[in-house]
């Protein structure tokens, strides 16, 4: 069975502090030549870049250029964050050590780059077969989970056969029911993954409906 993670809220607590992104978007503002306030700053938040047209209408920006900006400087600072850890992975991640017989891979809507960080300063790269991150272009933007296609190199590296993903939203959940996973859901608030990894060796996952 092939075992799959999603990054941010499940393997790496990105949520906590959020500096590291108010400094990266200060970066794209200011490279811009926008002012670098907390209203035009929010407008950069990754909820609100969902709808980039209307957004780079209000700054009198190029769609295109204000995406390379925004998450060229998006990137640089998570990375650097990472690296210097500012931010941190949950302390439970010796729970992926339980799941000794399965085949383990992630899926996250946030940069490869970021992906690639953190794999490689918690030393897990060896440890997961696939790593799976948004690409850069603003097409990649059409692409995030739910949307099927990021599971697209996970099937294609560890073929046809079970699947179970652990998620922290309900696009997690929705991603796993187009993609035909079965799925263990991670809340933070309430679970650990010490939890998660109990419900993937006693089958005790869900099998999701999509919307």
């Amino acid at each position: 069975m092939n075992v799959g993670f999603d990054l941010d809220g499940v393997l790496l607590d990105s949520a906590a502090d959020l500096s590291w992104l108010d400094r990266g978007l200060d970066d794209a503002l200011a490279e811009l030549g926008i002012a670098q306030i907390e209203a035009n700053r929010q407008q950069l938040y990754p909820a609100a870049v969902a709808d980039l047209q209307s957004v780079a209408a209000d700054f009198g920006v190029d769609p295109d250029r204000l995406w390379e900006v925004r998450t060229r400087n998006y990137t640089q600072a998570k990375v650097e964050a990472i690296r210097t850890g500012e931010i941190t992975p949950y302390d439970d991640l010796a729970a992926l050590d339980r799941v000794t017989d399965e085949t383990l891979f992630c899926v996250s809507n946030s940069p490869q780059a970021v992906l690639d960080a953190f794999l490689e300063t918690t030393d897990l790269t060896d440890q997961f077969a696939v790593a799976v991150g948004r690409g850069q272009s603003r097409a990649a933007l059409a692409q995030l989970k739910p949307d099927p296609a990021m599971f697209d190199p996970v099937a294609d590296a560890l073929g046809d056969s079970e699947y179970v993903y652990v998620g922290d939203r309900d696009s997690d959940r929705e991603f796993a029911a187009r993609t035909g996973m079965n799925y263990v859901h991670l809340d933070r608030r309430e679970r650990t993954l010490n939890d998660a990894v109990d419900d993937i060796l006693n089958e005790g996952w869900e099998i999701p409906r999509s919307d």
